[in-house]
């Protein structure tokens, strides 16, 4: 799972104007077009489209386009989606896209939090140098699986390093992106949980590459074999 709708900058959450518009199924252009009036209102004759009212910001940068073409972009925080809100009850999806968003900057700031928190902990930081040393010895394990499938034939084996990782996470229905980093914003039960399923994952594939199987199906097989031990893990708590 990720956080695709929002993403942490210097420690605060945005969205921008092209996600937003693909959401609501609108050209681009007409979203940033309405985002450039709600900031022409705000700005008072100062002819700038930097300006920040109160913690509303919208800070304009740019994409490419799949031809390699950049275009503007707005990024938007949080109160400045608030007011950009107030001008989007003409489209279609108006309410389902207002809601996905607000959802997304909510869970955003709240792992935002955690990471600090964490920080702070001295209990907490012990036991995430629990978790890095287990990460290491997974890691090494895969790098293994790779020369393994790599000598099997396999010309893209180094995916398989991000593919086994994701598997893991998956099937703790953990949600990854990169900043926060997912270990710096996890409590204390889900690096718990994160060091069974990694140790659970390094012993599976050790016992594949022992039988000798075909790299493609150990893969497979790892990861149905996460899924189904995260889904006895939920069992557990529940």
């Amino acid at each position: 799972m990720k956080n695709e709708l929002v993403k942490a900058i210097r420690d605060e959450g945005y969205a921008d104007s092209k996600t937003i518009a693909n959401k609501l199924e609108v050209p681009h252009k007409v979203l940033y077009n309405t985002i450039t009036k709600i900031i022409s209102k705000q700005v008072s004759g100062q002819g700038h489209e930097h300006a920040i009212v109160f913690s509303q910001k919208f800070k304009k940068v740019t994409f490419k386009n799949k031809m390699g073409r950049e275009y503007p972009m707005y990024l938007i925080n949080e109160p400045a989606f608030i007011k950009l809100v107030m001008h989007l009850s003409g489209y279609a999806k108006a309410e389902i896209v207002q809601n996905m968003f607000i959802e997304a900057f909510f869970t955003m700031r709240n792992q935002l939090i955690l990471e600090k928190t964490n920080a702070a902990n001295p209990e907490w930081l012990g036991r995430k140098d629990q978790l890095l040393l287990g990460r290491k010895e997974e890691t090494d394990v895969i790098k293994s699986f790779v020369e393994y499938a790599t000598k099997q034939g396999s010309t893209k084996a180094h995916y398989y390093s991000k593919h086994i990782t994701n598997a893991t996470y998956k099937a703790l229905g953990l949600l990854v992106q990169k900043k926060p980093k997912l270990r710096d914003t996890m409590d204390m039960y889900e690096i718990s949980e994160l060091l069974l399923m990694e140790r659970y994952a390094k012993n599976k594939i050790e016992y594949y590459m022992e039988l000798g199987r075909n790299y493609k199906d150990i893969y497979e097989c790892v990861k149905e074999d996460l899924l189904s031990y995260g889904n006895s893990i939920k069992l557990l708590v529940s």
